[in-house]
């Protein structure tokens, strides 16, 4: 049975990857007229497909306005949470554990000071989420649109939050997926992502990993309890098959922004001191949420 189930599944993911999901990411225009908006929502939001979209960050001041210099003085003693870790892997797993950064309120001033004067052995990172840009820099609301017009009628919903990315070139997001349709623009440097369509849940394989933190100086500090996750570096054979996986990778550089649709899994890297806003509209509970429960359900029976 069990080998008639992984065929089974292995014909249902290579039948959607040669008809519909896509080899790469194209680019398209910002929508702006409703017959774009449309189109859009027609082509990738209900196909929920990514694609590169250039025009979005155009009219920003934050554009040609965001140097160190100019945040620096702009934002002048505002604490904002940064997280450290010895080697850029928050979130992440390393040395058999999930490991959570360590989180300090540091003066933005000292941490531009410090990305360009890295330590060996601390790498820094702006990636708080829920909301980061609203709650920890409104001085900078004026240099960049704070919702949307374009995505709020695509997704025909209101933002759920706008985050705030800036940090080390080492820093790596490791491979996830999140429950929002993610609207994610890159206004200095460049990222890469690494993709997998939710399909590729019959093959990306969680383990549960007992659960560490960072201390301050860089030691792993064991929690209680045990976080589920994904090694994308599949060096443990029960995390899945690589041979299965079909990842797709595109670079987004300033001036781009890229639409990642929910459930998608992604893996992130940036060249040094990237700068990136993403907006999160909640999802739409229709035909995709179902699908991927079904692939979630169907992997969970080989894990």
């Amino acid at each position: 049975m069990d080998a008639d189930l992984d065929q089974a599944l292995k014909r249902v993911t290579d039948e959607l990857h040669d008809l519909y999901i896509p080899t790469g990411v194209g680019t398209v225009e910002k929508p702006v007229t409703p017959s774009q908006i449309l189109s859009f929502y027609r082509k990738y939001v209900q196909k929920n497909i990514p694609v590169k979209i250039t025009g979005c960050t155009d009219d920003w001041p934050a554009v040609t306005k965001w140097t160190d210099e100019y945040l620096s003085s702009k934002l002048e003693d505002t604490e904002v949470t940064v997280a450290i870790t010895p080697n850029g892997l928050a979130d992440a797993i390393f040395d058999g554990q999930f490991t959570l950064p360590f989180e300090k309120k540091v003066k933005f001033s000292e941490l531009v000071t410090e990305l360009n004067n890295p330590a060996e052995d601390r790498v820094l990172y702006l990636q708080q989420q829920n909301n980061s840009f609203n709650t920890e820099f409104p001085k900078l609301m004026d240099d960049i649109e704070p919702a949307p017009e374009w995505s709020s009628q695509v997704f025909g919903t209101d933002l759920d939050a706008v985050n705030f990315w800036m940090g080390d070139g080492r820093a790596i997001t490791s491979l996830h997926k999140d429950p929002y349709e993610n609207v994610y623009s890159v206004i200095r440097g460049s990222k890469t992502f690494t993709l997998y369509p939710p399909c590729d849940r019959l093959n990306l394989r969680y383990r549960y990993y007992p659960l560490s933190r960072y201390g301050e100086g860089g030691d792993l500090i064991p929690e209680d309890g045990s976080v589920p996750w994904i090694d994308i570096d599949q060096r443990d054979p029960l995390c899945g098959d690589n041979s299965n996986l079909h990842p797709v990778v595109v670079t987004v550089r300033a001036g781009e922004t890229l639409y990642l649709p929910s459930y998608w899994f992604h893996h992130v890297t940036q060249t040094h001191s990237t700068i990136a806003i993403n907006y999160w509209y909640d999802i739409d509970y229709g035909p995709a949420y179902g699908l991927f429960k079904m692939y979630d359900e169907l992997a969970r029976l080989k894990e």
